[in-house]
């Protein structure tokens, strides 16, 4: 593997994402510094005794979490995390590479290289959990994961890039690039609408309660897992990707109302052969690997 091309990594966030990271870079050898950035001299306070077997100095004030740090991760949720940029600017050095692990690229990518200039490298590992906090980071959590980069053309240094890309590698991680507009698209469909989808599903189950509890299967189960994922986080990321996730929609929509047709009709051999393909585009996916309890 690779070795880590920084020194001092700053993480601001150290939650699910950040969390990992932390523990991934102990769990390859890295012997370099880790500070990590939590809102509140509360959350550092309950996060301390967790931290302490991976030797991450936390801390809430931005200033002495990136003094001197060659690597700045942003791993708060988008709208905390645009707005910390002026303030993530104020205090970083100006040589250090600054990432950070947002599932929508377009805005946050524009905004950040205005602000940081060349040196930002947005990134999105395409791999999570619906479990939230740093108890939930797993130090396994990017290995053989895909994390996408979206560096502008012309405004994003090579080099930055380039140390980007390594980090990610030496974590376990299989890295690829494209745009930001083409990232937002296809995670409309692979992520967010199947979130939407699935929370929506279950709200509309409200009304037929009590007397659905003990008649859900293994379906029910699967599908509606990532439902224990944090609303909050959710919305943000839903109306921050909105063209992307309407778009989607819209198409879904036209499908829903071409499955009912066939039901009313009792079409079955269109019924079957619209299952057959989602079997075989299913089969088509490189998911990511399941890992233990």
């Amino acid at each position: 593997m690779p070795e880590i091309p920084f020194q001092r990594v700053a993480i601001v966030g150290l939650g699910l994402m950040g969390g990992s990271v932390a523990k991934a870079l102990r769990a390859v050898g890295y012997e370099g510094h880790i500070h990590a950035a939590l809102p509140s001299a509360a959350a550092v306070a309950s996060q301390q005794s967790s931290a302490e077997p991976w030797r991450i100095v936390l801390g809430h004030q931005l200033p002495e979490v990136l003094v001197d740090a060659d690597l700045i991760l942003l791993a708060t949720p988008p709208k905390v995390l645009l707005a910390q940029l002026p303030e993530v600017a104020r205090w970083a050095d100006p040589a250090a590479v600054i990432t950070d692990v947002a599932s929508t690229k377009n805005t946050i990518t524009c905004r950040a290289t205005e602000i940081f200039g060349t040196r930002f490298v947005p990134g999105h590992p395409v791999v999570g959990s619906e479990m939230t906090g740093f108890r939930a980071a797993r130090e396994d959590l990017y290995r053989a994961a895909q994390v996408v980069l979206t560096p502008l053309p012309g405004r994003t240094d090579a080099l930055a890039l380039g140390k980007v890309r390594q980090f990610w590698m030496a974590l376990g991680a299989e890295v690829q690039e494209m745009s930001p507009q083409a990232h937002d698209a296809a995670l409309a469909a692979t992520s967010h609408l199947p979130h939407l989808l699935a929370f929506i599903y279950l709200a509309g189950l409200e009304s037929q309660f009590p007397g659905l509890e003990n008649l859900a299967g293994g379906g029910l189960r699967d599908f509606s897992r990532i439902v224990d994922s944090n609303p909050a986080l959710w919305a943000e990321i839903l109306l921050e990707n909105q063209q992307a996730v309407r778009q989607q929609l819209q198409q879904l929509q036209q499908n829903l109302r071409l499955a009912e047709q066939f039901l009313v009709d009792e079409a079955t051999p269109d019924l079957q052969s619209w299952l057959a393909r989602g079997k075989t585009v299913r089969q088509q996916f490189h998911f990511p690997p399941v890992l233990p309890e």
